[in-house]
């Protein structure tokens, strides 16, 4: 993959995100008419989201036809294509629903199964993060640019760390407990803000026991390009396994083997 053509996936990933901002932020603000709907798998989705999708995917068929896209509130197209789009439209609906700010538009590009850019656009929080692979992490807050890194500590009980929802980790990883007794500070920080906090350094590990493919993936190659990890829970790295735990990569052999309890 040449720069020339990452160069050129990340300025569409901004332009896409720039789409979802502008459908995304005035329904937060007016919070209303956002006709909620309750899907079968007890999650809400909002006009929003549809809209977002649904503009999302005509924007990427018309510049990149060939191109398959894989989203959260639609089916697959082109799914013989050696890349793929992957869609959050927002994630954190039911927050953005509620009126909390911690929502964002996830955005990556697979090639060959490899996520290769990724955007995350959280306008109500003024931030932005991205990543192409080899190029770092950067993240943008007010229009201020700046390079990320994962944090150098190296140990549970010097470290901060956030969770999604402490009754589902709970529920998968009873040894958690003993992560949140051992860490310097634990907080609950859901959906996508946590892995871009460990990113940035400004926590060590994000632990989240519930997701799909389109709630991590770009969040995957931000903070790997940041210099850190996201596995599932043996330790292997993947977007894909239905729960992914994030960390600096420093304290990661000890979040997996607490967990695991070995």
């Amino acid at each position: 993959m040449n720069i020339e053509n990452l160069s050129l996936y990340l300025d569409f990933c901004h332009q896409l995100a720039n789409a979802a901002d502008k459908i995304s932020m005035p329904n937060f603000i007016e919070q209303k008419n956002l006709e909620i709907e309750k899907k079968t798998d007890g999650s809400f989705v909002t006009k929003a989201d549809k809209q977002i999708e649904d503009l999302l995917s005509s924007m990427i068929n018309n510049k990149f036809p060939s191109h398959g896209f894989f989203g959260e509130e639609s089916s697959q197209k082109n799914t013989e294509s050696n890349f793929k789009w992957i869609i959050d439209p927002i994630d954190g609906t039911h927050g953005f629903m509620r009126g909390m700010p911690i929502w964002a538009t996830l955005i990556a590009l697979e090639y060959n199964q490899k996520i290769i850019t990724s955007m995350i656009s959280a306008p109500a929080l003024g931030s932005r993060w991205w990543a192409s692979i080899n190029n770092g992490s950067y993240k943008s807050f007010k229009d201020h640019i700046s390079k990320i890194e994962v944090s150098k500590i190296n140990k549970i009980s010097e470290s901060q760390v956030l969770f999604t929802g402490i009754k589902e980790c709970l529920n998968k990883w009873p040894e958690f407990q003993i992560i949140l007794d051992t860490a310097w500070r634990e907080r609950g920080v859901g959906d996508f803000w946590g892995h871009c906090l460990v990113a940035e350094g400004v926590a060590e590990s994000m632990i989240d026991p519930i997701v799909n493919i389109w709630d991590v993936a770009a969040l995957y190659l931000l903070v790997t390009e940041a210099g850190g990890v996201m596995t599932d829970n043996a330790g292997l790295q993947s977007y894909s396994s239905g729960h992914a735990i994030s960390s600096n990569k420093a304290i990661h052999p000890e979040i997996i083997a607490t967990l695991s309890n070995q």
